[in-house]
């Protein structure tokens, strides 16, 4: 028998997958953690409608050494409401990195896919991560094809200092509510149909964990004589996916003090503690009316305003290179973050990639 056994989580190993995010860090002159508390599976299922999380439990230990997740959602492609995959989460300990992990657990991820096949996934792989382009990337043996479709864009933007008020002839701005919701998705699903692998969402929805922590008086409208013309949704995961600080460098350690002494004088928000939660949201449903800049740059100088004496210090936007609202992220101070697209294939579907028709991709970056 093997030392290494892969097979699919269950509830009973929910500390040990929580634990394994923990542990696994973002390392730079502000080094993070990815947290999933309290529960690691509330995660999944705002991350997908199915979903199936493997493990890799090396069985001299007990340990969960490794981890990943297949999820699939009903995602815009081409214009049509289509079933689609997610790979996730892929987390492996440093110690077993170098071994046959990763291709033992993509044969295991094939044998999912054969029992339940879908044409085509997608996959986010952040900005940095060498080794896993270097293990992913590159049509390894038994592994689906990884086809890079641009970069998306993911600044963390500081919700600190005053900017003024942007407005357009003819536009109000408008919270949502349980009432104004239905014609809010409807106006959602028709501008993300337009785009790729935007997901498709439904009043029911919101019933559910799919939008776990997302209120319909979060989202921010732009209206024009009465018609909605841009939404935006301010969405807090906290209750479910965490970003943790986990440490500074020597550097920046020593000038926090100083930092945090003057953001008690101004508005500047302060740095958190190591081993604290950041305070941030993620902007999601991102829809406007002929994909117009202007439109979005007010809408989203008015949720600035809103929300910037809040308890948040930053937001969080996600925007494809190519999307001609990324534009508007340069209006303001941020810390740049970002990465790499990807959409997946085995090769007897590349056809479905050859058929993708050149739309500019839209994640969801609240459920990434």
């Amino acid at each position: 028998m093997s030392r290494y056994v892969f097979a699919l989580a269950t509830a009973d190993d929910d500390a040990q997958l929580r634990d394994r995010m923990a542990r696994d860090w973002m390392e730079g002159e502000i080094s993070v953690s990815f947290r999933r508390e309290p529960n690691y599976f509330l995660g999944c299922q705002v991350q997908g409608r199915s979903f199936q999380v493997i493990k890799c439990t090396d069985t001299h230990t007990g340990q969960i050494v490794g981890l990943g997740s297949r999820l699939t959602d009903r995602v815009w492609i081409n214009g049509t409401v289509q079933r689609c995959g997610y790979l996730a989460d892929l987390r492996i300990h440093p110690a077993y990195r170098r071994g046959t992990i990763v291709a033992r657990g993509y044969r295991f991820l094939r044998q999912l896919h054969d029992a339940d096949p879908v044409a085509l996934y997608y996959s986010l792989i952040l900005d940095g991560n060498r080794n896993a382009l270097e293990n992913l990337v590159g049509g390894r043996a038994g592994l689906p094809e990884y086809r890079d479709v641009g970069f998306i864009q993911t600044p963390a933007i500081y919700l600190d200092l005053p900017k003024p008020e942007i407005r357009i002839s003819g536009v109000r701005f408008e919270r949502g509510s349980w009432q104004k919701l239905a014609k809010i998705l409807e106006f959602v699903r028709l501008e993300q149909g337009k785009k790729q692998f935007a997901p498709c969402y439904f009043v029911e929805d919101f019933q559910t964990n799919r939008l776990r922590g997302l209120n319909p008086e979060d989202f921010y409208l732009a209206v024009r004589e009465n018609e909605i013309v841009g939404a935006i949704a301010a969405w807090d995961r906290r209750s479910f996916s965490q970003t943790h600080v986990e440490k500074y460098s020597p550097a920046l350690g020593k000038m926090r003090p100083f930092y945090n002494a003057i953001a008690r004088l101004t508005p500047l928000k302060p740095l958190p503690e190591p081993g604290a939660t950041v305070p941030c949201f993620y902007v999601g449903f991102v829809a406007i009316r002929d994909n117009d800049p202007q439109i979005f740059r007010a809408l989203l100088r008015h949720l600035y305003r809103d929300r910037r004496r809040g308890e948040w210090h930053y937001f969080i936007v996600g925007l494809h290179e190519g999307d001609p609202l990324a534009e508007v992220l340069g209006d303001y101070r941020r810390i740049d973050a970002g990465g790499h697209l990807f959409v997946l294939h085995y090769r007897e579907d590349r056809a479905a990639f050859d058929r993708l028709d050149g739309r500019v991709p839209y994640l969801e970056m609240a459920t990434i």
